[in-house]
């Protein structure tokens, strides 16, 4: 009985983590839900589970959005999501013009296929901070991703 009280609450751990993805743009809510399933056939405690929610959560807090909700499919700016440094900006085949922002020693985020880049390397952004344009002109799609270390 108690098993399957767990499983249920992981379950709404999980309504909950996909209803919060489907608002936000972080694609690494993934790794959350990976955990609370993990947790789930592993027979950890409800406080182990308790635990992963808020790690989940703070993922979620911790960081902005890249670009502006209300972009209308032309051109949007593209913002930093945390404070950091910026460690590379550059060009290549698969993302264009690219941005690469190291959050200390927690996170890396990747900005790519912008039109208009407005940072160099070793510049020091705030959470928020205009970085570049996207304009979808190109044809590519925005690039984006945030890796926690």
């Amino acid at each position: 009985m108690k098993k399957m009280l767990i499983q249920t609450f992981c379950c709404l751990i999980l309504i909950f983590v996909f209803s919060v993805a489907e608002k936000s743009m972080i694609p690494e809510i993934q790794r959350g839900t990976e955990a609370v399933l993990e947790y789930m056939s592993t027979g950890l405690t409800e406080e182990d589970i308790k635990s992963a929610v808020v790690q989940t959560s703070e993922l979620l807090t911790s960081y902005g959005e890249p670009i502006d909700k209300k972009y209308d499919g032309h051109e949007t700016l593209v913002y930093a999501v945390g404070a950091g440094k910026v460690t590379a900006v550059g060009e290549n085949e698969e993302i264009g013009k690219y941005i690469r922002i190291t959050h200390g020693n927690k996170a890396e985020s990747l900005y790519g296929n912008l039109k208009t880049v407005k940072v160099t390397t070793q510049n020091n952004v705030k959470k928020g901070q205009i970085i570049g344009i996207y304009s979808e002109e190109a044809g590519k799609d925005f690039y984006y991703s945030l890796k926690e270390f």
